[in-house]
């Protein structure tokens, strides 16, 4: 650098690297041959140059050009976002479906041409769709291809920095049309462990199946293992329904694919083996999904095609913590066109401490429906008001549990099984405490009343 200084040579930035690690390279914009020719001599001197010559780019320039024109020349739109869903920068033919110049598409709000996609949801919740994901762009079918682009661990949602994504025309397929609109999957609390158990099988090709009680998203994951799948960006799938407790398989399924049947608690014992025997004939190259609430209504040779893989979904009233995160979540999804709405206190108390039997699907109509009175009322805060009545009553066998005993004697039973059940698992007493909001000697009292401690149930 010293020698570039005595010259009055002006040098810009550099690289070090190189194929093998050991090279120098420095922008020096304006140098003249002569001052090139007259520095060269005091370069060699320098200990360990062994070679000194001009280049007209650097390796990290060649790299960005080539990969600039390999993109021009990509017939797909590949583009990249950033957290925020924000393009950073796009290909030719990214402008070219989106209907706007190419110096124009930075910057740009990706939710302005793919409203239905739920960017914000795309980085946070990893478990969204990856591939083949349906959208509409202007009126023309696109499959959707993202890969996050991570600073630390893919895992971990908190190192995505953005995600590069690729779109595909798309005829319009009878099966895909059949599909639930996918949607992020929310792993938030006992769900977390459900979205990362589904990208861990997603990719075989065992039968997989999907348990859980009526609206606690089983539909939605088995859509999910479809689009979670590489091989969604080159194949359909087809979603089945029982009618009158019977389902066909129908005869002309392409050679390869996702076949999701639905509910197979519905179907007679006829049915069942029917549709077994179906099944057996079919490629191995067609992934089989199945969902199903109650698992004891299967015939035994039905279930055992199942009996490999399985994934169990989580009622909502088992993630009371999370349910005005997942009320959040659907009210933005429901009103994804208006103004985002809040929750008045007493409203989330309220939802939190419902049972919510159709889990999802109650929430959302119920919000839906808030949310209606909400913008009536011209504000943006669903009150205790704008609720629709709720039935609070908790349905339990109590009058045939507690025959014979005393309301004393009831409670004393209730919270007996109910400290027995809380205390398995946990070390000690304290954390026990902490978690029910009562001092540790209350906890260690009522323990002792029982025969019960930490570690034994």
């Amino acid at each position: 650098m010293q020698i570039f200084g005595e010259y009055r040579i002006n040098v810009t930035s550099g690289e070090l690297g190189g194929d093998s690690g050991d090279k120098v390279y420095l922008i020096a914009p304006g140098m003249l041959a002569a001052q090139y020719q007259t520095i060269e001599k005091s370069l060699y001197r320098v200990p360990g140059v062994q070679r000194v010559r001009r280049i007209s780019l650097l390796p990290l320039e060649r790299r960005y050009f080539e990969l600039d024109t390999l993109l021009r020349h990509v017939t797909d739109p590949v583009l990249s976002v950033d957290r925020e869903g924000r393009v950073i920068a796009a290909n030719l033919a990214a402008a070219r479906a989106f209907g706007v110049s190419l110096d124009k598409v930075p910057g740009l709000q990706l939710q302005r041409f793919l409203p239905l996609m739920q960017v914000a949801e795309l980085l946070r919740d990893f478990a969204v769709p990856r591939f083949g994901l349906p959208v509409v762009v202007r009126g023309k079918s696109f499959r959707v291809d993202w890969s996050p682009i991570a600073l630390d661990s893919p895992a971990d949602v908190d190192s995505l920095a953005g995600a590069v994504l690729r779109m595909q025309l798309r005829e319009r397929s009878e099966f895909i049309a059949e599909l639930p609109q996918p949607t992020a999957l929310w792993d938030f609390d006992l769900r977390r462990e459900s979205c990362l158990k589904l990208q861990s099988l997603a990719g075989l090709s065992s039968p997989l199946l999907i348990t859980g009680e009526q609206g606690s998203g089983k539909s939605t994951f088995a859509c999910a293992v479809h689009y979670l799948s590489p091989s969604a960006a080159r194949s359909d799938c087809q979603r089945i329904v029982p009618q009158e407790g019977k389902m066909e398989v129908l005869s002309h399924l392409r050679a390869s694919g996702t076949l999701i049947l639905e509910d197979l608690h519905h179907l007679n014992a006829e049915a069942q083996i029917a549709l077994l025997r179906r099944l057996r004939s079919l490629p191995p190259s067609i992934r089989l999904v199945a969902t199903c609430s109650d698992t004891k209504a299967l015939q035994p040779a039905l279930a055992q095609l199942f009996a490999s893989l399985a994934i169990v979904l989580p009622p909502l009233r088992n993630m009371r913590p999370a349910i005005p995160h997942f009320a959040q979540m659907l009210l933005r999804q429901e009103c994804a066109n208006e103004a985002e709405l809040d929750f008045a206190g007493e409203v989330e108390r309220l939802i939190k401490h419902h049972d919510w039997p159709d889990n999802f699907n109650g929430l959302r109509d119920y919000l839906v429906a808030a949310a209606a009175n909400c913008r009536r009322r011209s504000v943006s805060k669903i009150e205790i008001q704008d609720v629709p009545e709720l039935d609070l009553q908790v349905k339990l066998p109590w009058r045939d549990w507690g025959r014979g005993l005393s309301y004393k004697e009831m409670m004393e039973q209730l919270e007996r099984a109910l400290l027995s059940d809380l205390i398995a698992g946990r070390p000690s007493t304290r954390q026990l405490a902490k978690e029910l909001g009562i001092s540790h000697t209350a906890v260690a009292n009522k323990l002792r009343k029982y025969g019960l401690s930490a570690d034994k149930k």
